[in-house]
């Protein structure tokens, strides 16, 4: 063990670990035009590797603390095998990135410092092993050491920050801090004695499951859910909502214990439904009068319900807490967003049409010449629109690019812009789109083909266009439910 000690101590296998950490360094300069398929494969074994290093480097760190203040007895050589380890699957993990990076598949200004982060990581963590050989020669070297060892974890904890802001969102690691901050701001829950079964238990519900659809914006079937009152009113279909003691003649009732495939079940597909307790809960409610002053003690005494309200109270405890998350990521989007609106001369408002959570965006009056470049600034943002109205901007089909990537738009107004039609073609990915507004556009004949691949579209106006009459009645046969006006058509 000595001999091998001795061996270990020498200068030259020192200068042999910093080595590898310093052609790290410049791993990222070198970019080949091909790379053969198995390192292509390997690339792909990146995320199985990069755990490794990242657990043998925090566990160095703890073994130094824990060794400091006397609370483990280990030899430098079991520290020693941890910290090569850790080099030599730092190794093999940056190796398996670059080739995931090189391969083209991955790209943009986050990958981009991802990889730099990786790279760093990997010449921190060489250095931490030379200079541990050091101070294992002479102990004035610890202090160098045990600086260049936090360092490493300190690169290591950014690394992982941005991996997983690349696969889970930017956000992924300070998504909770404000909400950490505004912990002081939520209510401590009622006691179980002071709660009542339509205020705390039914209302909540109503919430997470069908407030989206039945508010005062958006009242789907005019029916709004936002009050006591208002639920005891009728929809459109003229029929009670709800009738006291009577839950087979409340339609809100009916309409969601009906099969899920039914056309008047609710929520409707795509919306998460009432579970089994809650449904006995709401017609347990009516039975007894749908009183709003029913305490939830006095409902207990009923022993059908005890215990559907007993399975029920922790799961409305996590609707509130979840209410509580969306609203403080609103409001920070929503300042987020009213920074941007102000950067770019556009107006970004939220869309009272659609669920919580999305916005309009539209030029001001006059417009300002908002471009390409410019347009990229919203792209982080894209998800949140619903509809857009740019009219008169400076954008061309260049530009259509990244309105492409604005999946949830329903509605768009492009008139009076440089679109000639040649990037419609980007518009296929928006799944939702109804309605598109090209007037007073060099929209072409060639260009309109492509209208036909825009999956949901319904409306499409090509006033002052160079789209002929003939060409817009063709498509309009080969897509009955394609509605084509050749007029000017709103404006928002």
């Amino acid at each position: 063990m000595s001999n091998l000690k001795e061996k270990l101590r020498k200068p030259a296998f020192v200068i042999a670990l910093f080595l590898p950490g310093i052609l790290l360094l410049l791993l990222p300069f070198y970019r080949p035009d091909d790379i053969p398929f198995f390192l292509l494969f390997l690339g792909r074994l990146h995320p199985l590797v990069l755990h490794f290093p990242i657990v043998l480097i925090i566990l160095c760190l703890l073994f130094e603390i824990a060794r400091h203040y006397g609370l483990l007895k280990l030899g430098d050589s079991i520290l020693l095998i941890v910290l090569l380890t850790a080099a030599c699957s730092t190794l093999v993990s940056v190796g398996a990135g670059y080739f995931l990076f090189a391969s083209g598949d991955y790209s943009g200004n986050l990958m981009e410092q991802h990889y730099w982060a990786g790279v760093i990581t990997g010449f921190a963590i060489f250095t931490t092993v030379g200079l541990f050989l050091i101070y294992w020669s002479t102990s004035r070297f610890y202090a160098i050491y045990m600086s260049a060892l936090i360092l490493s974890n300190v690169s290591v904890a950014y690394t992982s920050h941005l991996g997983g802001s690349i696969t889970h969102g930017q956000d992924y690691l300070t998504e909770h801090l404000e909400l950490v901050m505004s912990e002081s701001e939520t209510h401590e829950p009622k006691a179980e004695a002071e709660m009542l079964v339509y205020e705390d238990m039914i209302a909540p519900i109503f919430e997470a499951k069908c407030l989206s659809c039945h508010n005062a914006q958006k009242a789907k079937g005019s029916f709004i859910m936002t009050s006591f009152e208002n639920i005891m009113k009728e929809g459109e279909s003229n029929l009670p909502s709800i009738t006291p003691k009577f839950p087979e003649k409340s339609e809100l009732f009916n309409r969601t214990i009906l099969p899920k495939d039914h056309k008047d079940h609710m929520p409707p597909e795509g919306k998460t439904p009432l579970t089994e307790n809650e449904a006995m809960l709401l017609k347990y409610w009516i039975q007894t009068g749908a009183q709003k002053e029913l305490m939830v003690q006095e409902a207990k005494k009923d022993d059908t319900i005890k215990s559907v309200i007993e399975n029920l109270l922790p799961e409305l405890s996590r609707y509130r807490r979840k209410a509580h998350i969306a609203n403080v990521k609103l409001k920070s989007l929503e300042e987020e967003l009213n920074e941007v609106a102000k950067r770019l001369s556009v107006r970004i408002e939220k869309d009272s049409a659609a669920d919580e959570g999305f916005f309009t965006l539209a030029m001001k009056f006059p417009p300002a010449p908002l471009t390409n470049e410019q347009f990229k600034i919203l792209h982080p943002y894209a998800e949140v629109f619903s509809k857009a109205s740019l009219v008169s901007s400076g954008l061309d089909d260049d530009g259509l690019y990244y309105i492409g990537q604005m999946v949830n738009l329903e509605k768009l107004f492009l008139q009076k812009t440089r679109i000639d039609g040649s990037g419609i073609i980007y518009l296929q990915s928006l799944t939702k789109l109804k309605v598109l507004n090209l007037s007073f556009t060099k929209f072409d004949d060639k260009a309109a083909i492509d209208l036909l691949k825009i999956p949901s579209l319904q409306e499409v106006y090509l006033y002052r266009t160079r789209t002929s009459k003939q060409v817009a009645e063709a498509l309009q046969n080969n897509r009955p439910g394609l509605k084509i006006y050749l007029q000017e058509g709103p404006y928002f």
